[in-house]
């Protein structure tokens, strides 16, 4: 084969190749241009401030959408066909892509992408309501869908956490030139009731005569198309030739501003994205101002997740302050930012990250949040002794903590010297031989800027061998590890009330006869007096008569009073009353 038939071959084949392979800016491209998604070009960018558009809903007027490609999937919150009588109109619909034209641009704002970070839109976390108008986009289908959307603004969509209910951003592919029409009038409806609006100015190209501008409401925002050139640097981008110019019709009020459009440009050409009917293929059906409108739709998405309390109207003038101007000013000597305003690109080129970041120094403060205070050593009701060191930790999320201060009891509180941080560690050191041995509470509290503080507390129990006053012993008791006071008292009573129940009593009373004789039963010597002398000189002791029995004795009962007769001469001797039982001993 001859060299020049090799070179004709792989021409046609190169060719071949080209046309099967997506190609073009892609996503990968444009939404980093726009500052969305990070580059090497712009690290500054809205998703590195850590915002993909979480929690925003955007409907999307359009052909119906594939939910069901790769990068849509999950996305899908609620969806209706207006054009279908029988079909459901509380959202439960899900109306499928009758064009390509829907899902395509459904991918450029909300697309996740092909799993391996490829063809991500502008607001990846972002989710959809799918409004279908079909093919033909009749203008009284479009003013259906509006209201249908304004009558769906607070929906709990079933199915979907509460970040996802309602519908926060509207965005539409056509619209119509003249600002007192109907359709018009319903757009400006909605922004009022609180929805964005964001509309394609359409591809009339560079010949306007105020008929060719579609977005033409006073309040919605109108996008404009330009090249990217293939390239994340802004340099060389350029409007399209395709789309249409400014301004809008006059609509002879006092608004000197409203005639403004288009509001902003974005990128338009060569954008590739879902291609419907398909579960994992990516393509670029053909430029205009609609992939421009979704870039700015995903924009709004993020500027929305930033600063969730922007009206349509700040969102608009973020829009204008914010964006890369382009062309030659139409009105200097307008105030700002409308002396910046092109009939061709607006008020520039939307720039992601500068947008969020204005709309997050318009966000409210949150409420002061107070700081917190930890008391870490010593732990609630620890016995202490001697020298210790009280410690802890006290933090402030939205600030830093200004001091903190000590007490003990009902003393002054007095501070702790730290360094102002957001989080830091405290101590102190305390000699708890000033303080008497017992229970003893110490207190902790901490300030931040705004004067807020926090309070915690611990019990200890101090003991010392000698503590202030002289005294060497523990005087209070821990009522967690002793029993209290009234316990003691109860104790003893029951321990008194127990002994009298089960004590013996004595026998009380006398003897009512002559004592009993010694127990070892040997009759005593019985002295007799001496005799009249008779001449007998000394006295004779006479032995008593032999014993012949016990002598008796009674007693009285201590619990009943009966008499008792007793002849045993034992001792001690175990009695029990034959009338009331009762026990006694006889001593």
């Amino acid at each position: 084969m001859k060299l020049s038939k090799l070179i004709i071959t792989a021409i046609i084949l190169l060719a071949l190749i080209s046309l099967s392979v997506p190609h073009g800016s892609c996503l990968d491209v444009s939404c980093r241009a726009i500052k969305a998604r990070p580059s090497i070009t712009y690290n500054e960018t809205a998703w590195g401030l850590g915002y993909t558009g979480k929690g925003i809903v955007i409907a999307m007027i359009d052909t119906g959408i594939d939910d069901e490609h790769e990068s849509l999937k999950g996305k899908f919150v609620a969806g209706v066909d207006v054009r279908k009588p029988l079909t459901p109109k509380d959202g439960s619909y899900n109306p499928d892509d009758e064009t390509h034209h829907g899902t395509y641009t459904a991918g450029i704002g909300v697309g996740s992408g092909d799993g391996e970070g490829k063809y991500k839109g502008v607001a990846p976390d972002a989710k959809f309501v799918d409004v279908c108008i079909g093919k033909l986009r009749l203008g009284y289908h479009l003013v259906k869908s509006i209201e249908w959307c304004i009558d769906h603004k607070d929906t709990q969509w079933e199915d979907q956490p509460p970040e996802y209910w309602g519908i926060d951003i509207l965005w539409m592919m056509v619209g119509d030139s003249d600002p007192d029409d109907e359709l018009n009038q319903a757009i400006n409806e909605a922004v009022d009731k609180g929805i964005i609006v964001v509309g394609a100015v359409g591809n009339a190209g560079p010949d306007n005569n105020e008929a060719g501008v579609a977005s033409a409401a006073d309040r919605e925002i109108g996008v404009a198309a330009v090249d990217d050139k293939d390239t994340v640097t802004r340099n060389d981008d350029e409007i399209c030739d395709f789309s249409s110019r400014g301004p809008r019709k006059d609509d002879s009020d006092d608004n000197l501003y409203d005639e403004l459009q288009p509001t902003i440009s974005a990128y338009g050409a060569g954008v590739v994205s879902a291609k419907y009917d398909t579960e994992d293929e990516y393509w670029c059906p053909g430029d205009g101002t609609c992939p421009a409108t979704a870039h700015v739709a995903g924009v709004v998405a993020l500027m929305l997740e930033a600063n969730p309390d922007l009206t349509p109207a700040q969102v608009k003038q973020i829009l204008q302050e914010t964006a890369e101007a382009r062309g030659t000013p139409e009105h200097p000597d307008y105030p700002f930012p409308h002396n910046k305003w092109n009939r061709s690109y607006g008020y520039g080129i939307v720039d992601a990250y500068e947008a969020v970041k204005r709309a997050l120094e318009l966000k409210p403060p949150e409420p002061n949040k107070a700081p917190t205070i930890t008391i870490a050593t010593p732990q609630n009701n620890a016995k202490v002794s001697d020298t210790i060191t009280i410690s802890g930790t006290a933090l402030d999320t939205d600030g830093n903590v200004t001091n903190v201060e000590l007490k003990f009891d009902d003393n002054n509180w007095f501070n702790v010297s730290i360094v102002s941080a957001s989080s830091l560690q405290w101590n102190y050191t305390w000699n708890t031989k000033n303080v008497e041995n017992g229970k003893h509470t110490i207190y902790a509290r901490s300030f931040d800027g705004e004067n807020y503080s926090a309070t915690t507390s611990v019990g200890v129990n101090v003991y010392n061998e000698v503590s202030a006053g002289g005294v060497g012993k523990e005087t209070k008791i821990n009522p967690v590890y002793l029993i209290t006071g009234a316990g003691i008292i109860g104790a003893v009573v029951i321990i008194v009330v127990c002994l009298l129940l089960f004590r013996r009593k004595r026998l009380t009373g006398l003897p009512t006869s002559a004592p009993p004789p010694p127990a070892t039963g040997v009759p005593s010597p019985v002295t007799v007096p001496p005799l009249p002398v008779t001449g007998v000189p000394s006295p004779v002791t006479v032995p008593p008569p032999p014993v012949t029995g016990v002598p008796s004795i009674t007693a009285q009962c201590p619990t009943c009073g009966n008499i008792i007769q007793i002849t045993s001469a034992k001792r001690p001797l175990k009695v029990k009353c034959p009338k009331c039982g009762a026990g006694s001993i006889l001593r």
